[in-house]
């Protein structure tokens, strides 16, 4: 097996994060490796199999500015929406008080072939996958 070109402390950051769907009933906060009752229930009320927690922030874990973060996001909602995904507003929270929450967004609907390719097209280090049980699953990208 490969060898993984993002350092293991980030990995286990990412473990760590609270990915937060803004839903229309509150805030669900998924964590990775926790079964979700909720987001179960939303990956149902979409008719779909699952889908994936997202950014388009900080490529490769390397801070951008606002307004460059705020275009790559709008790019990566453009490709979300053009594979007939649910598209719900996020963030992803990590333990790291001095990292600022990334705008996020759960996607429900596409393949995990398809998050794969753009955690990738977007540099991104991981992706969170999660299918119709409802349990997050980090997925490291390189």
């Amino acid at each position: 097996m490969p060898v993984s070109e993002v350092p293991a402390e980030l990995i286990e950051a990412y473990k760590r994060t609270h990915y937060l769907v803004h839903t229309k009933d509150g805030i669900l906060a998924l964590r990775v490796g926790q079964p979700s009752k909720e987001l179960a229930n939303l990956i149902h009320a979409a008719r779909a199999v699952g889908g994936a927690f997202i950014t388009a922030e900080n490529p490769f874990s390397e801070a951008l500015a606002a307004d460059e973060n705020k275009a790559r996001q709008a790019l990566l909602r453009e490709d979300l929406v053009g594979l007939g995904a649910v598209v719900i507003d996020g963030a992803g929270q990590g333990d790291d008080p001095s990292w600022p929450a990334e705008a996020s967004y759960a996607a429900i609907g596409i393949s995990r072939e398809q998050a794969c390719d753009l955690g990738r097209k977007y540099q991104q280090n991981a992706i969170v996958w999660f299918v119709a049980g409802g349990t997050p699953e980090l997925i490291v990208l390189r």
